[in-house]
């Protein structure tokens, strides 16, 4: 039968270049759905540093220098599983929950730029 999901990536307003604090958080991430009780989530990167998904890197736009982004530590500890759909592994949630994007590892110096996030959201029927 169909299912239902609504996925929305919010931008944290306000961000700026230069030093940021470790742990930044720059988006969040909205998963709603009436049907579904869980949703798997990964970054989409050509460089994914953990077998989750949940910790990337980002290249900016213009000039292509990276930052490390990922799920915040709070958001990971509200995950109810890793569950592994065609070969790769994906942590999962509750549905309409909110999780944070930020800015992972050590405090980073990030370059004005344009950094795009991208995810693959999977809706889960336990």
């Amino acid at each position: 039968s169909p299912q239902d999901l609504t996925v929305s990536l919010i931008p944290v307003s306000g961000l700026k270049a230069g030093k940021n604090a470790p742990s930044a958080k720059i988006a969040k991430l909205v998963v709603n759905s009436t049907t579904l009780k869980e949703f798997g989530v990964r970054g989409i990167s050509n460089n994914v540093v953990d077998s989750t998904g949940t910790a990337w890197r980002v290249a900016g736009k213009n000039t292509g220098k990276e930052i490390g982004v990922g799920l915040s530590s709070d958001s990971l500890r509200r995950s109810d599983s890793t569950e592994k759909w065609n070969g790769v592994n994906w942590m999962t949630f509750n549905s309409n929950d909110t999780l944070d994007i930020v800015l992972t590892g050590p405090a980073q110096n990030v370059t004005a730029d344009t950094y795009p996030i991208t995810l693959d959201v999977v809706g889960y029927q336990p």
